[in-house]
C-alpha cells in the first residue's frame, strides 16, 4: 500500500499525515499549491510518477464569510473544492486509482431537524457548500472507485482561532458573548483522520465499498452547549477566564447565509460497512485547549474501535454555569460581528 494525501498542509492532512507517519503506512504528501490542478498534464505527471495505490483528496477552501462576500475567495473556493476535485477525479480514472474525497455537511441546507442521512437531497445553499456539493457531483460522474466522506464542523490545534477568540471575548466582556443559534456536531480534526485510515485499509484489501459516507463526532448540540463545555474546560486551565464565567451571557443571533441553521450527520451507514464507531469529542477538545495554554501532557493510548459511551459534558456545562441565553431575532442596524461569530467561520 502507498498513499497520496493532496492537501496535506489543510488541518485534516496535517493529521492524516500524523497518523500514516505513526503507523508506518508508506504515502506522499503534497500541499495544494504544489500542484496546479488546472494543469492536467501535471496532474498526471505528478501522479504517475508517485504511483500510489489510493489517492486521498483532502484539500478544501473552507472560509465560508470570505466565499460569499469576496468574489476572488469564491473564485479559489471553485478552484479547490470543484475544479479540483475533477483534475484528480479524471486522472484517477485514467491511472485506475481509487479515490477518497473529503466533503461536507454544507452540501445540505440545514433546515431538516434530525440529523443529515447520505440519501437525503443536498441543496447547498452558499458558495463554499456549492463548490462542495459541484466536485462531489463531478468526482461521480468521472470515476467509480471513489469514496466521498462527509464530515461536520472541524476543529484541532492547527485552527484554533476558534476557540481563543471565543476565551478572549468572554473575558474582554465580562462573560457576554455572541453566537449563530444553529446545531451541528464538532469533530476533532485527528478523529476524522482515523476514519479515512480505517476506509484506506478496507481498500487496500479489494473491499467493493464505494459510495458516500457520513461521520462526525457523537452527540450533535446546540452552538450554546459547545460554547459552554469549551468555556468550561478552558477555565481550569484559565484563572481569569474563570473568574467572569459565572457570569456567562450568551445572545443567540439568528442563522443567516454561508451558515445553516443543521448540519449534524447520521452515521449508520459509515458504522455498518466499515465497523468505524463514534468518538466523543470530549478528548480533542481538552487536547486543543491543552495546546493554547501551553499544557505539557503524556500521549493517551489510542481509542479503539469499539462503541464508546457518550459523554454528556455539554449538558454537564449547561447545568454548571447556568448561562443565561436571550435570543437576538435580528442584526441591530450597525452592529457589527462579535469575534465568536466571526470564528464560527470555520469548517
Amino acid at each position: 500500500m502507498k498513499l497520496l494525501v493532496f492537501g496535506a498542509n489543510s488541518q485534516l492532512g496535517q493529521e492524516l499525515v500524523r497518523l500514516l507517519t505513526d503507523a508506518q503506512i508508506e504515502f506522499s504528501a503534497l500541499n495544494t499549491d504544489q500542484l496546479d490542478v488546472l494543469k492536467p498534464k501535471e496532474v498526471v505527471k505528478a501522479v504517475s510518477r508517485i504511483n500510489p495505490t489510493q489517492l486521498i483528496n483532502v484539500s478544501t477552501y473552507s472560509n465560508l464569510q470570505k466565499a460569499e462576500s469576496d468574489p476572488e475567495a469564491a473564485k479559489r473556493c471553485d478552484l479547490i473544492n470543484t475544479d479540483g476535485v475533477t483534475a484528480l477525479a479524471r486522472v484517477c480514472k485514467q491511472l485506475n486509482i481509487p479515490i477518497i474525497h473529503h466533503s461536507s455537511s454544507y452540501v445540505f441546507d440545514g433546515q431538516k431537524k434530525e440529523t443529515y442521512d447520505e440519501e437525503d437531497e443536498a441543496n447547498p445553499v452558499c458558495s463554499y457548500g456549492k463548490s462542495k456539493w459541484y466536485g462531489e457531483r463531478t468526482l461521480r460522474e468521472e470515476t467509480q472507485k471513489h469514496i466521498i466522506l462527509r464530515t461536520d464542523w472541524l476543529f484541532s490545534a492547527h485552527r484554533n482561532k476558534y476557540f481563543l477568540n471565543l476565551i478572549d471575548s468572554c473575558k474582554k466582556n465580562a462573560g457576554k458573548i455572541s453566537i449563530v443559534d444553529n446545531r451541528f456536531s464538532p469533530t476533532h480534526a485527528g478523529d476524522a483522520a482515523r476514519v479515512i485510515l480505517g476506509m484506506v485499509k478496507q481498500v487496500d484489501c479489494n473491499a467493493e465499498v464505494w459510495g458516500t459516507y457520513h461521520y462526525n463526532a457523537m452527540q450533535p448540540v446546540n452552538q450554546d452547549q459547545f460554547v459552554m463545555h469549551v468555556l468550561e474546560e478552558a477555565a481550569r486551565l484559565d484563572p481569569a477566564l474563570d473568574k467572569v464565567l459565572p457570569s456567562l451571557e450568551i445572545e443567540l443571533l439568528p442563522v443567516e447565509r454561508p451558515y445553516i441553521r443543521n448540519s449534524a450527520l447520521n452515521v449508520r451507514k459509515i458504522m455498518g460497512t466499515f465497523g468505524i464507531k463514534q468518538h466523543s469529542r470530549g478528548p480533542g477538545i481538552t487536547a486543543v485547549l491543552e495546546e493554547i495554554y501551553g499544557i505539557e501532557k503524556e500521549k493517551p493510548p489510542a481509542q479503539s474501535n469499539h462503541a464508546v459511551v457518550a459523554d454528556d459534558k455539554e449538558n454537564q456545562a449547561r447545568t454548571t454555569t447556568r448561562a443565561k441565553r436571550k435570543k437576538n431575532p435580528a442584526k441591530k442596524p450597525g452592529q457589527s460581528s462579535p469575534p465568536a461569530k466571526k470564528a464560527a467561520k470555520q469548517k
